[in-house]
């Protein structure tokens, strides 16, 4: 039977430290893919810059607050898209007659000419 892993001590103290940051709770999942990318962030950072202030654990602890909020912006978008994208789905199915937003108005051909000299 697996067990769920769990955070280490160190990475525990962390995501306190994150959650209080947020003023929120965070899954440990999503606690661990952000500060996976924190991780990363500072790297990049540190080797453009070589500040040592970005090796700081509170400048981790900023960077993973910050991938946190992105990713579930990230998470919010897509979900919504992938509901509008349903959402027109089920209405083009239910609804085949409906009209389609594509507009197409007709002129003759002397306004066409007389509008392409203008």
């Amino acid at each position: 039977m697996a067990r769920k892993a769990e955070i280490w001590e160190p990475e525990e103290a962390m995501k306190r430290e994150v959650e209080d940051l947020l003023g929120c709770g965070i899954s440990d999942g999503q606690f661990r893919e952000a500060l996976e990318h924190a991780r990363r962030k500072q790297a990049y950072i540190y080797k453009r810059e070589r500040r040592p202030v970005v090796l700081q654990r509170w400048y981790l602890a900023k960077l993973t607050e910050e991938c946190v909020r992105s990713l579930a912006f990230s998470k919010f978008t897509m979900d919504l898209c992938r509901i509008r994208r349903e959402t027109e789905k089920e209405h083009s199915a239910s609804c085949q007659s409906a009209p389609t937003d594509k507009f197409i108005v007709t002129v003759s051909a002397g306004e066409s000419k007389q509008n392409l000299s203008k």
